[in-house]
């Protein structure tokens, strides 16, 4: 895909050259996760956020992270913000697992308008949708956002998941090593 990652700068911020200048008014939206492709990292950091008309394109791609106080803007008036400033899919995940609730959404630009995205309940209750914008399945599970690998079916490895495996192939090399002592030990006393 040939992206550049954005260093992190204060609150990514979504918003036109007009907005930056401080126009009275001017909508600016703050996505809980942005991603640009081909962006420029240097404009990003010198805007503290990321400029559509400066960067001369939209996001690829937007993740809105629902809570109390945003759900219901969440998925009109960001909805319509994003729809205007052309980003190519925006999506929305919700952690809460009610029926009132829309837990994991996504929208795909076509001609000027969002169409949603299919999102498909696998048999473990799981719900998944395809990211043309990222070639990822984005998955809610269990109240958690995961990422596949559409062509593996494997989960995307996340820092937490990463650490977690790091630390247990430690504690059992740290065991192994103890009993690999304990029989030395054994056989030390042995007369052998």
């Amino acid at each position: 895909m040939g992206g550049t990652a954005l260093p992190p700068v204060g609150a990514a911020a979504l918003r036109q050259q007009a907005e930056c200048a401080g126009r009275p008014g001017a909508e600016v939206r703050v996505p809980d996760l942005l991603i640009a492709f081909n962006a420029d990292p240097e404009l990003y950091e010198h805007n503290n956020g990321y400029v559509v008309s400066e960067q001369a394109k939209p996001p690829d791609f937007v993740l809105e992270i629902a809570s109390p106080g945003t759900r219901a803007e969440d998925n009109a008036g960001k909805r319509d913000f994003y729809a205007r400033h052309e980003v190519v899919e925006y999506w929305r995940f919700d952690e809460e697992d009610r029926p009132d609730q829309v837990r994991l959404a996504g929208d795909r630009l076509v001609d000027g308008r969002y169409e949603p995205i299919a999102i498909e309940e696998l048999e473990d209750g799981s719900l998944q949708g395809y990211s043309a914008a990222l070639n990822l399945h984005l998955r809610w599970e269990q109240g958690a956002l995961r990422w596949h690998d559409p062509v593996t079916g494997r989960h995307i490895a996340t820092f937490e998941s990463e650490r977690a495996a790091r630390v247990a192939e430690r504690e059992a090399r740290l065991a192994a090593e103890a009993r690999v002592r304990e029989l030395e030990e054994r056989l030390g006393q042995q007369d052998i």
